[in-house]
């Protein structure tokens, strides 16, 4: 395996990173199962945590997988690697915030996608390029960035295969925000640290809902009345005493996720 995927946990905070600096952090499906189990290990902690998921260095986040790989002869279960990874980084119950420090192209557009938030360096740059090499993009990977930009900026992302600025994928909707490359880890940080101060009850089931709903374009009338559910289960809650008394005392709240 020539990359691995690291993770620091600093509080409420757990930073994963894809490092494999001498590919541009591209991917193989070992590294692919490890992020996935990286994951699953944050589900496991008792501590609701953010996770921050950049790439190593300051020149790429991810190159998409290593075409050093050889897929000819692939066998199902290494296939489902890919697709289980973006899955499990998508439905992480907590948020995800993309540090998109560098270049991102063909699969780790994929990837970024998958996040909840994203913010980007400044000089990073966006391509999908799997008609470059005669091969094409998952299904679920287009939908990924097809319900972020629309149809029509997709279509023409995978048909020119040609890469957009930051700039540009922050118009088109893919990027919440774009700074200055000396801004971005600060930036990233106090947002996760901000969200991670957060109700971790309200952080999971309005994830839920805002999911649910992107992903149907509206909400049945049964899962309009789990939604009242879940906000009646919340006005009852710990943490939402605990809220309001922390605004009327004008300190900081001591969320517990009951």
């Amino acid at each position: 395996m020539s990359g691995t995927i690291e993770s620091e946990v600093d509080g409420q905070v757990c930073t994963v990173t894809i490092a494999n600096e001498g590919k541009r952090n591209a991917m193989d499906f070992e590294m692919a199962e490890e992020l996935t189990a990286t994951f699953e290990a944050l589900e496991e902690r008792e501590e609701p945590t953010v996770a921050v998921l950049r790439g190593a260095g300051e020149q790429a986040f991810c190159a998409g997988f290593d075409l050093d790989v050889d897929r000819s002869e692939t066998p199902k279960d290494l296939k489902r690697r890919w697709p289980e990874m973006t899955d499990t980084i998508e439905g992480y119950s907590y948020p995800v915030v993309g540090m998109i420090n560098g270049d991102t192209y063909g699969g780790g557009v994929e990837i970024a996608a998958a996040c909840d938030i994203r913010l980007g360096a400044s000089d990073a740059r966006f391509a999908v390029t799997p008609a470059k090499i005669g091969l094409v993009y998952g299904g679920r990977a287009i939908h990924r960035i097809m319900r972020l930009v629309g149809p029509a900026k997709t279509k023409e992302l995978l048909f020119t295969a040609e890469p957009i600025d930051a700039e540009h994928a922050a118009e088109v909707g893919f990027l919440n925000y774009v700074l200055d490359r000396e801004d971005l880890a600060e930036r990233t940080y106090d947002m996760a640290e901000t969200i991670a101060g957060n109700a971790p009850f309200s952080l999971r089931k309005m994830k839920q809902i805002v999911d649910m709903i992107h992903e149907k374009g509206r909400i049945s009338e049964a899962e309009t009345r789990w939604v009242a559910r879940v906000r009646d289960q919340a006005f009852n809650s710990r943490d939402h005493a605990e809220g309001v008394a922390a605004f009327r005392e004008g300190r900081e709240p001591d969320f517990q996720g009951e």
